[in-house]
C-alpha cells in the first residue's frame, strides 16, 4: 500500500494567478476580488514587513484550510493565504486507482503526482535544517530570530538530561 501524494492543478495555478496579480496590485479592491473570484481561497492579507501594518485584508478563515505564506517585493510583503489544501496524500492500493484521484475541490483530471516532502526524513530525531534568510531585506532579517532551542519531546534520547531523583 504506498502512500503517493498529489497536486490539484488548477488549485495550485489559482494560487498562482493570485500572486502575479498581488505583485501588480495589492489595495483591498484586489483583495477582496481574488477571494471571491477563487473558491480555493478563504482569505488573503498582505502584510508590510518594513512598516509593520497590513496593506489590505478580505475573507475569513475556512473549514479544514490551511494557512500558507509567500513573500512579495524582494521580502518586504509578506501574502498571507488560508485556503483549501490543494496538496494531498492518498493510499493507491493498484495501479489503475491511480486514475480515481480527485481533489477536494471535485477535479479529477488535473491531478498530478508529486515528490513527497517525507521522502528526504529518515530519522525524525534529527534537527530539521534552519530555513535561508539569505534573501530578506536587512530590516527583516534583523528582527527575524531562530532559535537553537529544541522541545524536550523532539530531542534524540541519548540527548535527554537524566531526570533527578527525590530523596
Amino acid at each position: 500500500m504506498p502512500l503517493y501524494e498529489f497536486e490539484c492543478t488548477k488549485c495550485r495555478g489559482n494560487i498562482q494567478k493570485s500572486l502575479k496579480t498581488l505583485e501588480r496590485k495589492r489595495d483591498p479592491e484586489t483583495v477582496k476580488s481574488l477571494v471571491k473570484k477563487y473558491d480555493n481561497i478563504y482569505a488573503i492579507e498582505v502584510v508590510d514587513l518594513e512598516r509593520e501594518e497590513i496593506v489590505a485584508k478580505h475573507g475569513r478563515k475556512g473549514k479544514d484550510s490551511i494557512f500558507s505564506d509567500f513573500y512579495l517585493k524582494d521580502g518586504t510583503l509578506l501574502a498571507l493565504f488560508n485556503m483549501r489544501n490543494y496538496r494531498f496524500s492518498e493510499l493507491i492500493y493498484e495501479e489503475g486507482d491511480e486514475k480515481n484521484v480527485k481533489c477536494y475541490c471535485g477535479e479529477k483530471k488535473k491531478v498530478e503526482k508529486v515528490i513527497s516532502t517525507f521522502a528526504f526524513t529518515k530519522d525524525l530525531s534529527t534537527d530539521m535544517p534552519k530555513p535561508n534568510l539569505s534573501n530578506l531585506p536587512a530590516s527583516v532579517r534583523k528582527r527575524t530570530n531562530i532559535s537553537e532551542y529544541i522541545e524536550e519531546k523532539d530531542r534524540p534520547k541519548k540527548n535527554r538530561p537524566t531526570p533527578k531523583r527525590l530523596s
